[in-house]
């Protein structure tokens, strides 16, 4: 078993991490020297180079194709799609249609941030509205709601608008180097040892954690309540923020420590992430949190993808299958406790279990993988005068998760007391409304400054990816092991566009700090020389 260099720079990699995936089998091949890194990008990077020298024209005819011909087939089926709004909610398509397509170039990387973030828009601005007027699915409790498809109409223009400018943010091109960027080269005693200390850590935190809650069993039934929950675990965002990072450091340190041989070995490799996955069920699952449960799975894959051997598309394909299955399932047990589990145990149907829970498969594409709904209502209150934007207080909240009230008691305004006046009743008091919605950037931006902030979001949501995206081409690229780390914490940004601040804020603290911290400490240790990565 070869160990790894102990500067912490890739000096070697073998062919099944470096071919692309038609050709991954077990063979050995000659070792690649550092020079030959330096020159010679292997699969994902070659595939993101590729990529840059597309023409993009190729993409925007395929989309306006395959998006239009998509629409009019479902207007011709249902009538109540024989709507205006489909007009700009087509358009807004096949703007960010081209961007997704990008995804399914096999010259691209699989989790190249672009293309994902892409897919991810297709879902959130074209399909998911679609979907609300033929499902005919809205969010509910609303007050005097708006005729909804006229309210989806007059977001899909402010869409057209942003989208657009998105692509011009993201299509432009990036400023050449005079020098490469140089990174001090990683102490991987200090990057093993802070590690394992970390886990340890971690673990006696998940212990102290589970002991307040008067032991296991009390912590399964204190997660499985949904009404009590929340309350139950004010103030310990801390605690379940440290309790919940050992699987995934564990997970990172033995595939650092075994890369070459997990990348020779796909049946280990394989296994490794099963048993992650298991352990993110009972760590993060139990809690009622998806999220606990699927970043870190995700997250596994693209380092698994950087830094050991390409991920082959039927893979993700296959991951996507059974994530959509967890999202339909595992809300049954998020909104209707262990009792839901039980009756579905005792061969209660899912439509029963459904009925009880209010959780059902029209919901689940519209609501969690969708934001139209919501974005439609606020916009509509804001050209209605039904409210004024709050100029920055949510952003400002969202910050002040992180400091203790006792520092500041005059904490400003948050997304809850808004978000409950504009979409539930507008005679909240302080406190009185309990939303719980997530209204994505250009929802939040209309909150705190109107039209501006929603066309404004599409921006910072360009300027986003175009970062990401170069980070990733260089860590995919780089010789050196630190950016390869980094690199799928960075990554958390592409699904930002359907987020919060405070959900963006807390899922970067919760995911990203505990490895940056390690790869820093390793760095602070290292020699002073510095290692320059390819151009």
């Amino acid at each position: 078993m070869s160990t790894h260099p102990p500067d912490g720079s890739i000096v070697e990699r073998s062919r099944t991490a470096s071919t692309p995936h038609a050709d991954m089998c077990h063979q050995e091949a000659p070792q690649m020297t550092q020079a030959d890194l330096a020159t010679r990008p292997f699969g994902a990077v070659g595939a993101l180079w590729a990529a840059k020298a597309r023409n993009p024209v190729g993409n925007d005819a395929l989309a306006a194709l395959l998006v239009t011909s998509v629409s009019f087939t479902l207007m011709a089926c249902l009538p109540a799609l024989r709507h205006w709004f489909m007009l700009p909610t087509t358009i807004t398509g096949v703007l960010i249609g081209a961007e997704a397509i990008r995804w399914f170039r096999r010259a691209t990387d699989v989790f190249e941030p672009r293309a994902c973030a892409g897919l991810i828009g297709l879902q959130f601005l074209y399909v998911a509205p679609i979907l609300q007027v033929a499902l005919d699915e809205w969010a509910p409790r609303i007050y005097d709601p708006p005729v909804w498809p006229d309210a989806l109409g007059v977001l899909g223009i402010l869409n057209v608008a942003g989208v657009a400018l998105y692509r011009v943010v993201v299509a432009r091109p990036r400023r050449s180097r005079n020098r490469p960027p140089q990174y001090r080269p990683m102490h991987m005693p200090t990057f093993y040892l802070a590690g394992v200390s970390l886990v340890l850590l971690s673990i006696a935190a998940m212990a102290y954690e589970i002991t307040l809650f008067g032991g296991l069993k009390g912590f399964v039934d204190a997660m499985a309540d949904e009404v009590n929950r929340i309350d139950d675990m004010t103030g310990m965002g801390p605690l379940v923020v440290l309790s919940e990072a050992f699987p995934s450091v564990i997970f990172t340190l033995i595939l650092v420590r075994w890369r070459k041989v997990l990348a020779r070995r796909v049946v280990l490799l394989v296994l490794l992430i099963l048993a992650l996955t298991v352990s993110q069920f009972f760590i993060g699952g139990l809690k009622g949190s998806r999220s606990s449960t699927l970043w870190p799975l995700l997250l596994a894959l693209v380092l698994v993808n950087v830094l050991i051997r390409p991920v082959p598309r039927k893979v993700l394909a296959l991951v996507a299958v059974v994530t959509f299955a967890f999202l339909y399932l595992y809300a049954f047990y998020k909104l209707g406790g262990m009792e839901a589990v039980d009756e579905l145990r005792q061969g209660g149907s899912v439509q029963s279990v459904e009925e009880d829970t209010g959780r059902d498969l029209p919901l689940l594409l519209t609501a969690d993988l969708g934001r139209a709904d919501i974005q439609s209502v606020i916009l509509d209150r804001y050209l209605d005068d039904r409210f004024e934007p709050v100029l920055g207080k949510t952003y400002a909240h969202a910050w002040f998760m992180f400091i203790p009230n006792d520092f500041f008691p005059d904490v400003p305004i948050g997304k809850v007391d808004v978000g409950s006046r504009i979409l539930y009743n507008p005679l909240y008091e302080e406190g009185e409304g309990k939303s719980s919605k997530i209204y994505g950037m250009t929802g939040e931006g209309i909150i705190n400054f109107g039209l501006v902030g929603g066309l404004l979001s599409f921006v910072a949501f360009g300027l986003a990816i175009r970062a990401v995206q170069s980070y990733y081409v260089t860590a995919v690229g780089s010789p050196e092991l630190s950016p390869k780390l980094v690199a799928p914490m960075v990554w958390v940004m592409v699904t930002t566009q359907s987020s919060d601040l405070d959900n963006i804020l807390f899922c970067m603290c919760k995911y990203a700090l505990p490895m940056i911290l390690l790869v820093w400490l390793a760095r602070q240790f290292s020699h002073h020389t510095k290692r320059s990565l390819p151009a």
